[in-house]
């Protein structure tokens, strides 16, 4: 349990494991909790797998390869010995220098956690290894990360085509280029590219169906997002600008 040891001893950690993931825990009376984030884990790893067309590399997150999940007891252990504040749920990664694994790091909690941050943070981990990260565009991998949310997408699109109707949205030639939202010093932008980001993935599902949004994630292992687009909606969605006319003219509708 060497990837422990930037938060205790490794002894001090218990371990449940699961075909893809491993929770840690430290005390007796979080086992329950763990077994619960572990089966939820796994849920959110075949549901988001099936989403985008993956499932059929079984070996995919086995073994050594499995992500751990760092579970800690409450807030205040997690803010003291992560250093991160108290709005964070919790925190994902693939490079974490510490654990030298990709982890997901938290605490014991309910409220958003199994509906929204979990489910997110997989989604998050699962594009940048199936997926060419340099390939994929920051707001695509958000609004399929959004995507899992429950209720994230029907408080959404009501505001969105609001937003549609006024010309308020973020021109995809912006939306394409943006690499680092935390940059962004407008909070109602940010509200509206979190937003628009899953919309827009939305509309791809909705409008063209499941596999060719399959077909766009396989893709994107190879080409970038434009050349992806193309061959996935080939004859329907030809360029980035095709994608934003379309998705307007669904949105005004």
């Amino acid at each position: 349990m060497g990837f422990c040891e930037g938060f205790g001893r490794a002894e001090e950690w218990h371990e449940i494991k699961g075909k893809h993931f491993v929770v840690f825990y430290r005390q007796d009376e979080d086992k329950t909790a763990a077994r619960k984030v572990l089966r939820k884990a796994e849920g959110y790893y075949k549901k988001i797998g099936a989403q985008i067309g993956y499932t059929r590399y079984s070996q995919f997150w086995t073994w050594d390869e499995r992500v751990k999940i760092i579970l800690f007891h409450d807030q205040q252990t997690f803010m003291k010995e992560t250093g991160h504040p108290n709005w964070l749920l919790g925190y994902s990664s693939r490079d974490e220098q510490v654990l030298k694994s990709k982890v997901i790091v938290t605490y014991k909690q309910e409220a958003n956690f199994f509906t929204g941050f979990l489910p997110h943070e997989i989604s998050h981990l699962i594009l940048g290894d199936f997926l060419h990260p340099r390939l994929v565009p920051l707001w695509f991998d958000e609004g399929v990360a959004q995507l899992q949310e429950v209720n994230k997408s029907a408080m959404t699109d009501s505001m969105m085509r609001v937003l549609v109707r006024k010309g308020q949205t973020i021109p995809f030639e912006q939306l394409t280029c943006v690499t680092d939202i935390r940059l962004e010093k407008d909070p109602n932008k940010v509200m509206i590219f979190y937003s628009q980001s899953l919309s827009v993935v939305e509309f791809l599902i909705k409008r063209y169906g499941i596999n060719a949004f399959r077909q766009l994630c396989r893709n994107l292992k190879d080409v970038s997002f434009e050349k992806a687009l193309k061959k996935a909606y080939l004859n329907q969605l030809m360029s980035i600008a095709d994608l934003e006319r379309q998705w307007i003219k669904y949105m005004g509708d």
